[in-house]
């Protein structure tokens, strides 16, 4: 028989310390599912949320937001999302306010909670998330890119990778290594082109997961090494273009 596999929270969010055994990803792509459990990782979906703006009505990073260990926010009325988390123990608060499918009025859980720091836009950010965060004595930052999370790519609590200026003025501010990238070939149906932090997520400590091929990135060569510079591997979930899903999150990991 199979011993039980243990497993703890990610106590960081978005910076595992061991293999990732769970987590968040958009619903609306079987095949980057597919490749996620094939790495062990079991998958939290979320599902098509009507009040967001279309093309980014499943991302992840738009539907929740990770405080802190076994605590995280939804959206008011993200009920499926909700259970799932609940499910693993999770526990789960809701937003104050409810999404509309306009910038700002949609960016309610959209920001970086990287190794105690938030950076976000604070005056789009959910007030509830707001109170949370300042009880539980995280320091915030303001930039003013309203999809924090959707623009920055996590790469190592010190260091993460943007296209955002005023993230990047910021993090270096903070003591962060930051590469900065111009990027276009980032698909994101209905828009001109999606956000690398869409792309991916750390599904260990020092391994991060692609959806698409790095090499179909005009920046791919600029990544590859600074990835190397943090000792950090990447994989590829599938060989196609790199797309924004919203972000890999991840919420549970062995416990080693």
């Amino acid at each position: 028989r199979m011993c039980a596999v243990k497993e703890r929270f990610v106590e960081k969010p978005n910076l595992p310390e061991s293999k990732v055994t769970t987590a968040a990803v958009s619903g609306a792509y079987p095949e980057i599912l597919e490749a996620l459990k094939a790495h062990g990782i079991r998958c939290v979906t979320t599902e098509f949320d009507t009040r967001l703006p279309d093309p980014i009505a499943y991302h992840a990073d738009m539907q929740m937001f990770h405080l802190d260990k076994g605590r995280t926010f939804v959206l008011r009325g993200e009920e499926a999302l909700k259970k799932q988390l609940t499910d693993i123990g999770y526990q789960v608060a809701e937003t104050a306010m409810t999404p509309e499918p306009k910038y700002p009025k949609d960016v309610l859980c959209n920001m970086l909670n990287l190794n105690g720091t938030v950076l976000a836009n604070l005056g789009v950010m959910d007030p509830n998330i707001y109170t949370c965060l300042e009880d539980a004595g995280l320091k915030m930052r303001h930039v003013n890119q309203g999809y924090t999370r959707c623009a920055t790519a996590v790469v190592a609590k010190d260091a993460i990778i943007t296209m955002d200026l005023g993230i990047r003025a910021l993090a270096q501010f903070l003591g962060i290594d930051v590469l900065l990238v111009h990027e276009e070939n980032v698909f994101l149906d209905g828009y001109d082109y999606g956000f690398l932090g869409g792309c991916c997520g750390l599904i260990d400590k020092n391994v991060v997961a692609f959806t698409g091929k790095l090499d179909s990135l005009e920046c791919a060569a600029e990544i590859r090494a600074f990835l190397e510079k943090h000792c950090v591997q990447y994989i590829e979930l599938t060989q196609n273009q790199m797309i924004d899903i919203g972000g890999i999150l991840p919420l549970m990991e062995l416990d080693a």
